[in-house]
């Protein structure tokens, strides 16, 4: 499909006093349209919001194929270590396979102490059996039917590539693999939004999440969205318990204590 403005990557106007910095992660052959109404909610109240595009994304599926889930990784680990030298702790928020990359930057060491809440809406943890094939695949069946616009709301549709690319889902694996045995490593509190039908996401990885994270975990049941729940009926929900639970969790910068 073509990809508009809202596909590129967005920064919050700057503030002269912003709340915080907030790092929002799109998922995988998606883009930050998905996740722009949450960066401008936030960013009208106070907070530096940084909504980068992910490496491979937004662009042609060919360039998504070539794409090693490490350099999602790096570009929003970037764009972490930056927010967190200007805000100090930082907010990550992730949207499907956005949400594991949100829960390996909580879990990496040389990010300690720079991470100080995640706000996950229908993370990503697993893939059908059959990925572990998607090596052998790729070279007979390149691409599958895409995975965007799973939306419960009419008429509004999720910018991405008509075309799943078997190739990259096989980047996919190593990533969810990665970020499953780095539950126990996220100490910081976690608000997970499940959509309680969702035709992309099996909700057992949201249960996996609660159940091997370190640090507290509140949980927000989306009723009436699907998947892309960040564009869904339950969006203002999200948008306002995400807003009041990282102002419970997320430290004001230093300037601001006094």
């Amino acid at each position: 499909m073509e990809f508009s403005e809202l596909s590129r990557p967005w920064r919050a106007p700057s503030h002269s006093n912003p709340r915080g910095g907030l790092l929002l992660c799109h998922g995988f052959t998606g883009s930050p349209q998905s996740m722009r109404p949450w960066a401008e909610d936030h960013a009208e109240r106070g907070w530096d919001v940084d909504l980068p595009l992910l490496p491979g994304h937004a662009s042609t599926w060919q360039e998504l194929s070539r794409t090693p889930w490490g350099a999602w990784y790096s570009h929003v680990r970037d764009a972490a270590r930056e927010l967190s030298d200007v805000h100090g702790p930082i907010a990550v928020g992730g949207l499907s396979m956005g949400g594991a990359l949100s829960l390996l930057l909580a879990a990496d060491p040389a990010l300690r102490g720079r991470v100080a809440a995640l706000v996950l809406v229908n993370p990503g943890l697993s893939l059908p059996p059959v990925a572990a094939l998607s090596g052998l695949i790729a070279p007979v069946v390149p691409t599958l039917p895409g995975i965007d616009s799973d939306i419960a709301a009419e008429g509004v549709t999720e910018e991405g590539y008509g075309r799943l690319p078997v190739r990259a889902v096989g980047e996919v694996r190593k990533l969810f693999s990665k970020a499953r045995k780095s539950l126990g490593a996220v100490e910081v509190p976690v608000l997970l939004a499940t959509s309680r039908e969702d035709h992309t996401v099996p909700a057992k990885d949201s249960r996996a999440i609660a159940a091997g994270v370190a640090g507290p975990v509140e949980r927000l049941p989306l009723l009436r969205s699907h998947h892309v729940a960040t564009l869904d009926h339950d969006a203002p929900l999200i948008f306002e318990t995400s807003a009041r639970f990282l102002d419970q969790h997320v430290p004001r910068p230093a300037a601001q204590d006094a």
